[in-house]
């Protein structure tokens, strides 16, 4: 057995071509898979077990070609970068990273259950339940905003289970970073838990938005139903941004106002996390790792020593776990202190984490010291023997961006190559040794420097013919959407609508045709005059096809940096009078209006329309006018 300190890879390239195998009992490095247990957007989450330490992870295998198609490299560079950084007891722990020109393995700590599974299972919670999560939902945040890291998407799809029913945040895709006096304008997460300023294109400094998303994520736990919920986004997004909820009579005052300080409209009104740290109702058995701590002045002898048996990314060291490690892997207890105290990161430093993490398991939490702060996985040595010499690589300066997915995940790439990277022959499924046996584990990393050169000329080829291997820029196959999608700025896309419906003949009547004078003048404020830039980009219209009358509205929305979308929605039919189609009629003001109206006033009136829908319901009259109008738009081709 070779001694432990042979560097071992953290992040690598592999010798093979052929993605992760589904075989349950693939071995991938020093783990064994053993079944899969989910599947997301990118590839598959498999079940396995490292082999040295017996501890249970879970591998999400990410396909690349996948990300390319998708665009969606930045996110997964931000969620390994994260995942990286960030060691806090309610948040994902991400062990190490395999790579191969197929696939990219994130090796992270394994959760049984969902929190969302959880609530459809049990129903709302019982108060206690909730606030246990709750506070390890805040103390894991807080931890997040104190690193300058917003989460940006919390829901509880998002918060995995660990075995003792503790919370574990994963996902940081949609995350970033936040330096103090910057803001974030981009549009993400999941629309019933976004908060309004989210939804509203608004300029917002990042910690404020997961406040809102924590206090959507508590209604929901105790009430077993989402506060903002509509099946028509519009509709959504107007009971967001006016804070339309109700409250269930069986919760208790303090809870309620905890509510009500949360999903607060305003942001700067919003409740702040050290404000609800300090609430009485939150600090109700509040465990003690969970409690601020202060800072302990000890003498001299004390911090001195304190630093003894102690190394950076691992802390304090368990001489119990070099003692069972050395005996696992059969080399002398020095070589286990000499791999863990090294910068780079190696297999022994993982194996330690996994049993670490194995021992604590059922056990009460404790915070990580964080002066010991992440592995120092920026470090890493040349594939082959480990010597005294250290190979260190500049930082990286770049940020991570939302609008330029594909080419922040290159740059990343390059960077992590650079590195030179290596992993385990044993690696990779099929992996053989001379006897054709598959190889008995091992710590020891064989260089694969001349497979990097191969393989990275492959990819040079492959790039410049335009075969072989996969692409990180390829060209993306059609999306599905219920509309016309356009590259073009939005009032380019407005106009060109515009022209379309009058050429065709259409009616319409966009929302800032609407109202009198007082509410042009009350429009001279700020929020009114916000509300009336977004409203810029729905239109009503109506469409006179023999005798009945179409109504449709049509709604622009971004679905990513550089791509919007016409959204064409079927509002309904009713009988056309005798004579011309009247034109519309100015709207009354809102005080007037109806709750059960259709939103076209001077309209039939929503019993006009019941009664002539069995005439009127076939739904080819309204495929009919959003043909025509997508084949005018197109060119008239």
């Amino acid at each position: 057995m070779t001694a432990p300190d042979q560097q071992h890879h953290q992040t690598g390239s592999s010798s093979s071509s052929s993605s992760v195998k589904d075989d349950a009992q693939a071995t991938i490095g020093q783990y064994k898979v053993l079944e899969n247990i989910g599947e997301g957007s990118f590839g598959k989450v498999k079940l396995a077990i490292h082999t040295v330490t017996g501890q249970k992870v879970a591998m999400k295998i990410i396909n690349r070609q996948m990300i390319a198609q998708m665009e969606m490299g930045g996110r997964v560079k931000r969620e390994i970068d994260y995942l990286r950084m960030l060691r806090h007891p309610h948040i994902m722990k991400l062990y190490e990273v395999i790579t191969t020109p197929t696939d990219i393995i994130m090796v992270i700590e394994h959760a049984a259950d969902e929190l969302f599974n959880y609530i459809v299972a049990h129903g709302p919670l019982p108060l206690n339940a909730a606030r246990r999560f709750f506070q390890q939902l805040i103390c894991a945040i807080e931890y997040c905003h104190k690193h300058k890291v917003v989460h940006r998407d919390l829901k509880p799809e998002n918060l995995l289970l660990d075995s003792g029913l503790n919370i574990k945040i994963g996902d940081f895709g949609l995350s970033n970073a936040v330096n103090d006096g910057e803001f974030l304008k981009t549009s993400c997460g999941s629309p019933n838990y976004a908060a309004p300023e989210v939804i509203s294109g608004k300029l917002y400094a990042g910690p404020e938005i997961d406040v809102w998303s924590c206090g959507v994520i508590l209604y929901v736990m105790l009430c077993g139903r989402l506060p903002f919920d509509d099946d028509y986004i519009p509709t959504l997004f107007k009971k967001i941004n006016g804070g339309l909820y109700h409250l269930p009579a069986h919760l208790d005052p303090q809870t309620r106002q905890l509510l009500q300080s949360m999903l607060v409209v305003d942001s700067m009104k919003r409740i702040t996390i050290p404000q609800i740290r300090a609430l009485p109702w939150f600090n109700v058995d509040l465990p003690d790792y969970l409690k601020p701590s202060n800072p302990v002045v000890g003498t001299l002898s004390s911090l001195v020593s304190s630093n003894k048996g102690r190394i950076r990314g691992l802390g304090i060291i368990d001489e119990g776990i070099v003692d069972e490690l050395a005996d696992a892997l059969q080399v002398r207890r020095e070589d286990i202190w000499n791999a863990l105290k090294m910068e780079q990161d190696n297999g022994v430093k993982v194996a330690y984490m996994l049993e670490r993490d194995k021992r604590r398991m059922g056990q009460p939490y404790e915070l990580e010291d964080e002066e010991d702060g992440p592995l120092e996985w920026g470090h890493m040595m040349t594939p082959g023997r480990i010597t005294a010499r250290r190979q260190d690589s500049p930082p990286s300066d770049e940020e991570d961006e939302d609008d330029d997915d594909d080419d922040e995940f290159d740059d990343w790439e390059d960077d992590e190559a650079g590195h030179n990277f290596s992993v385990l022959e044993s690696s990779m499924p099929g992996a053989v040794d001379g006897n054709g046996m598959q190889p008995e584990i091992s710590i020891e990393l064989n260089s694969f420097n001349a497979a990097q050169k191969v393989a990275q000329s492959v990819f040079n080829s492959a790039s410049s013919n335009g075969v072989g291997a996969v692409p990180m820029k390829k060209s993306q196959k059609p999306k599905w959407h219920f509309g016309i999608r356009s590259r073009s700025p939005p009032a380019e896309v407005m106009l060109e609508i515009y022209g379309t419906l009058q050429a065709l003949g259409m009616q319409w009547k966009s929302r800032r045709e609407y109202g009198d004078d007082k509410d042009a003048k009350d429009a001279k404020s700020k929020e009114k005059r916000k509300e009336r830039d977004v409203d810029l980009y729905f239109v009503e219209t109506r469409w006179r096809m023999k005798d009945v009358v179409v109504r449709m509205d049509l709604q622009l929305y971004q679905v990513d940096q550089s791509n919007y979308l016409v959204d064409f929605r079927n509002v309904g039919y009713y009988r056309a009078p005798a004579d011309d189609l009247e034109t519309f009629a100015p709207a009354p003001p809102p005080s007037a209006e109806s709750p059960n109206s259709n939103g076209i006033p001077g309209d039939a009136s929503p019993s006009e329309l019941r009664k002539v829908s069995g005439d009127v319901s076939s739904p080819f009259l309204f495929l009919e006018c959003a043909c025509r109008l997508i084949v005018e738009l197109a060119g008239g081709a």
